[in-house]
């Protein structure tokens, strides 16, 4: 009892002189844990004081100076004036970056390109469509469908169409100014990427300018759609191209001014544009060529003499190599005006184009000046039918004569001119120098349901003809002995005379900003000796937008 006692007052007592012990370490880690801290913060701040004397430290006093931060940095973006976008800071400025990522996969039933570097997704207008192969009549000796056999069953994949996009609007005294540029990787040639072979490493695809213009009130100047086309009524596909039948130039350098006609009483806004002019002609030579090229091909050359000894003509044939003088020439923009009515159940919109100065001047004895013009109108009607608020039905309507590339196809041309390979040296030879406008119309419906909120189809076709002016067969000649052009499909007998593209699809978007779809599309080709040649494919697309 006595032990127990003891060994509990040796415990008391041993805790009470080991008690300061203990506390006094603890109190010392704890000052040197203060002074780590301190030391720690005078070190960070002398850390910042070094790092702004630094070139490029963007403090006071360095070789790039910033200035002081700014009072909103590190804070949430203010919203800005327009969907998705934000204020610059310190600025009224909001801007919005947008884009696309699309994957195109196509399988080509009939009809397609064997050999596509790099590989397009175009296959409508501006595309496939207007170089279908055409049924042409095959020597005995080679296996009927031959021809074809190249064109079927071709499976092509890019995302060239995918883009990527800026906006920019500010308020200003004079309205609202606003700046729009976009880019995809569409422009790519057989010449670049990777010198024609593009998948031998990655693909290798080039940035292309599709939009660059700004506004400011009622003007526009930069690349923007042509004030004679109607984006509003071209029917939905998938395919890059879309339909014939819709009018151009899809995108072109133009200054564009409108006004609002409520003033006035009257419906909606007139606008007026001049916009880059390019005289586009066929030449039996070069082909189909425009202004804006600086020179044409070589060729063989055929000159007649006179032997001063003689009197008997002396004919020579020579190879004249590229690039030969081209003759073409613009000399004034092309002007168009419009009339847009917005309604409440669709639009209406009607346009006008005058190409003032297109022209064939070599410098020498050739200087003809021609003037084209055309005509246009299309709507959109939402019928509302069945309560289907959504569905639309979609129409435009062409006409021109020497309309050439506003009549949206890139097969079509203003003009159609003998002018020979070499610079005409005689007034004979000057004068035998013809040259035609030509005529074009075409035209597209179309019609898009909406089975559910996000699953929508479209139906829709389109037509392109082009009245060529043979020029007492100069163009083509009709000749249908073997082997020749007309048979054969080439030269001027290979130009498109009409092209028909229809297209079906049904696209899905699972979220609001993704779309998975698919589309049938059809091709119908005639050329000038009226060979014919078709196309069946099969489309489909991931698209995905941010």
């Amino acid at each position: 009892m006595n032990n127990r006692r003891n060994i509990a007052i040796t415990a008391a007592v041993a805790c009470a002189l080991s008690a300061p012990l203990a506390i006094e370490p603890r109190a010392a880690q704890a000052d040197e844990l203060s002074d780590l801290r301190a030391n720690q913060q005078l070190l960070q701040e002398r850390i910042d004081q070094l790092s702004q004397a630094l070139p490029g430290g963007g403090g006071p006093g360095t070789i790039y100076p910033g200035g002081p931060p700014s009072p909103v940095a590190g804070q949430p973006s203010a919203a800005g004036s327009f969907p998705r976008s934000f204020l610059v800071p310190g600025t009224d400025t909001s801007i919005r970056v947008g884009g696309q990522i699309r994957e195109n996969a196509i399988y080509y039933f009939n009809g397609g390109p064997p050999n596509s570097s790099p590989q397009s997704t175009t296959v409508g207008d501006n595309g496939q469509a207007n170089a279908i192969p055409v049924k042409i009549s095959l020597p005995s000796s080679v296996t009927s469908g031959a021809t074809y056999s190249r064109s079927t069953d071709i499976f092509l994949q890019s995302p060239r169409e995918s883009k990527v996009n800026f906006e920019t609007r500010t308020p200003t005294a004079w309205g609202e100014v606003r700046t729009f540029m976009e880019f995809d990787w569409a422009g790519s040639t057989s010449y670049a990427p990777q010198s024609g072979v593009p998948l031998s490493s990655s693909d290798n695809l080039v940035p292309r300018l599709k939009y660059a213009y700004g506004t400011m009130g009622g003007l526009l100047a930069g690349q923007a759609n042509s004030n004679f086309s109607d984006p509003d009524a071209n029917g939905e596909t998938i395919d890059f191209g879309g339909n014939v039948g819709e009018p151009g130039i899809v995108r072109v350098p133009q200054v564009r001014y409108t006004v609002p006609l409520q003033p006035w009483g009257f419906l909606g806004a007139f606008s007026v544009s001049a916009e880059a002019p390019e005289t586009d002609a066929w030449l039996p030579t070069s082909g189909i060529i425009g202004s804006d090229s600086s020179a044409i091909g070589g060729g063989t050359v055929t000159t007649t003499n006179i032997n001063p000894s003689t009197g008997a003509a002396i004919t020579e044939t020579a190879i004249v190599a590229a690039p030969l003088a081209n003759p073409l020439k613009a000399g004034a923009p092309d002007l168009t005006a419009a009339w847009y009515i917005p309604q409440p159940w669709g639009h209406v919109d009607y346009s006008l184009v005058w190409r003032p100065a297109m022209q064939i001047n070599d410098g020498a004895l050739v200087n003809k000046t021609y003037m084209g013009y055309g005509l246009h109108t299309s709507f959109d009607v939402k019928p509302g039918w069945f309560g289907w608020a959504k569905d639309d039905i979609i129409f435009h309507a062409i006409w021109g004569d020497g309309i050439g590339r506003y009549n949206n196809d890139t097969s079509g041309f203003a003009l159609t001119t003998t002018y020979p390979l070499a610079t005409p040296t005689t007034r004979v030879i000057a004068g035998s120098v013809l040259a035609r406008t030509t005529v074009s119309w075409g035209g597209e419906v179309g019609y898009q349901h909406s089975w559910l909120d996000n699953l929508r189809s479209n139906w829709n076709a389109g037509i392109y003809y082009h009245d060529i002016n043979d020029m007492r067969g100069a163009v083509c000649g009709f000749s249908l002995a073997a082997g020749s052009a007309a048979q054969a499909g080439s030269g001027g007998c290979g130009l498109d005379k009409q092209v028909v593209t229809a297209h079906a699809n049904l696209i899905w978007n699972p979220v609001p900003f993704v779309d998975l779809s698919i589309e049938y599309i059809y091709g119908h080709r005639v050329v000038l000796s009226n060979l014919r040649g078709d196309m069946n494919v099969l489309e489909s697309r991931m698209a995905v937008s941010f």
